[in-house]
């Protein structure tokens, strides 16, 4: 009896020796989670501040002057002031001068320096007269030395006080006309003799468109 107990016991003990390590294994304590090591910020790189490297002074454009008009030519103000209808005063006629006639001259002058003319109680350029006045701008721009007296002449009819007047403006508006052409104001003079110096003294039409006009004379001095 008591032998039986023995191996009982023995074998109970045999039993629990087995079992034991898978209990063990089964008890273990779970393992703890590996954290990974944080990773480190990366540095901050300077950022490198731009160099102004100063700019060479540049200096201004130079302007170049207009170049001035000869004095023998209109500048383009007086061009434009004459185009707009406007009188450029003149200056006075040196002491000394001596106007001539144009055959006097040359006989060019003659040819090109013809008289031109108006109609009755006018003072506008014809189509005609602006044709002789652009000829005699012409000889002037090539003939620097020249200078011009404009003489206005009218007829006979009307006061001698209103065609002394009428008579500049006749000349006035020639002398404007080439001044549109180029030819300096220094260079052209007027005067009026109204109805004083007729060219035909009869009293009838044809001699009457005969006086209106403007004759010319010239001077080299």
């Amino acid at each position: 009896m008591r032998y039986w107990i023995f191996v009982a016991a023995v074998s109970g003990m045999l039993v629990l020796a087995g079992c034991c390590p898978e209990v063990m294994k089964q008890r273990k304590p779970p393992e703890t989670a590996k954290v990974p090591a944080e990773t480190p910020a990366p540095a901050e790189v300077p950022v490198p501040t731009p160099t102004i490297q100063p700019q060479p002074s540049v200096p201004p454009p130079k302007v170049t002057p207009a170049t001035p008009a000869p004095p023998s030519q209109a500048s383009p103000t007086q061009i434009a002031m004459a185009t707009k209808g406007e009188d450029i005063p003149q200056t006075p006629v040196p002491p000394g001068t001596k106007f001539v006639s144009p055959a006097e001259i040359s006989p060019q002058a003659a040819r090109v320096f013809q008289n031109i003319y108006f109609d009755f109680d006018r003072y506008d350029l014809k189509l005609e007269a602006q044709a002789i006045l652009k000829e005699i701008a012409g000889y002037l721009l090539q003939n620097p030395a020249v200078k011009v007296m404009i003489e206005g002449h009218c007829d006979e009819r009307g006061t001698r006080e209103y065609n002394l007047v009428l008579g500049e403006q006749r000349s006035l508006s020639a002398r404007r006309y080439l001044i549109t052409l180029g030819v300096a104001p220094g260079r052209l003079f007027t005067t009026s003799y109204g109805k004083d110096k007729p060219a035909d003294p009869r009293s009838n039409e044809e001699a009457w468109a005969k006086n209106r006009r403007c004759e010319f004379k010239l001077s080299l001095d």
